[in-house]
């Protein structure tokens, strides 16, 4: 499989700086990419005075040397070991510095081998799939509100609009110990676009306006995309898409490239690594 790959992480309208980080990752050994495939990595951080920064870059960089370093294990058991490592460092790292701690983060992981997708995430950053037009939310979210409503406290329509809403059970950096979401791989075909993003995109723009945009546009003018239209509604956080395609070794694919909005000023906080 061929892929048409974007990414773009931007501050949005209501923060001073970026805490969420990003990275896709393409082993250029061949070997590599049929071992283990490509990575697609998204992490939301948390924590004051930038310690969210430190965070979310640290968890995407240890994640990702845990996972391709696993020479042995499948690919969900070397994901969620990958993610539960991230935990390890994370709170390595806030040990180092009082400044930096309770500092913690999400992550939303997608990993794309041979023609599977397996996915895995703590919190309530996210991997969708698109198919056909029609999008899909591969990873579950981990609210507080969710637990309220599992055991009948709240009903759903209470949950959408819970002063709570946004307060996370589960989070890299916050325990010791952490609960991974690691999901079963899902069969891809030609067409297919994975997206991985964080809550400032998807709790700004509406599944069918994230629909249209991905059926529309190339893999990098979407996450441009993407990211203007969370801006357009208000920018009220962070806002990180990476943006995956699955295209044949000639795809000729037109996309309409009129459809974009706005132009606004897009800011990247730092480079997207490639091993």
């Amino acid at each position: 499989m061929q892929f048409d790959i974007g990414h773009r992480t931007d501050v949005g309208r209501k923060r001073d700086h970026n805490e969420d980080y990003l990275a896709v990752f393409q082993p250029n050994i061949q070997a590599e990419i049929v071992h283990r495939g490509v990575l697609l990595v998204v992490a939301d951080g948390m924590g004051g005075y930038a310690a969210g920064e430190v965070a979310s870059r640290t968890a995407v960089e240890a994640a990702s040397q845990a996972y391709y370093g696993d020479l042995f294990s499948n690919v969900e058991a070397a994901l969620g070991r990958a993610v539960t490592m991230a935990n390890d460092k994370v709170v390595e790292e806030a040990a180092r510095d009082a400044e930096r701690t309770g500092m913690g983060t999400t992550i939303a992981v997608a990993v794309i081998r041979g023609e599977e997708l397996v996915a895995a995430n703590v919190g309530d950053s996210r991997v969708y799939l698109m198919r056909d037009h029609r999008i899909a939310q591969v990873t579950h979210d981990h609210p507080w509100v969710a637990e309220l409503l599992a055991v009948g406290k709240i009903t759903p329509e209470e949950a959408a609009r819970h002063p709570m809403r946004n307060v996370i059970t589960r989070s890299l950096g916050g325990h010791a110990q952490v609960d991974v979401e690691v999901y079963p791989a899902s069969p891809l075909r030609e067409g297919d676009t994975i997206l991985v993003c964080s809550d400032g995109l998807w709790g700004m723009v509406p599944n069918e306006r994230i629909a249209h945009i991905l059926g529309s546009l190339s893999a990098q003018a979407a996450a441009d995309a993407l990211v203007a239209a969370a801006n357009e509604a208000g920018g009220h956080d962070n806002i990180s898409a990476i943006v995956c395609r699955v295209v044949a070794d000639d795809d000729s694919t037109e996309f309409d490239k009129t459809e974009m909005l706005d132009p606004i000023e897009l800011q990247d906080t730092q480079p997207i690594p490639k091993i």
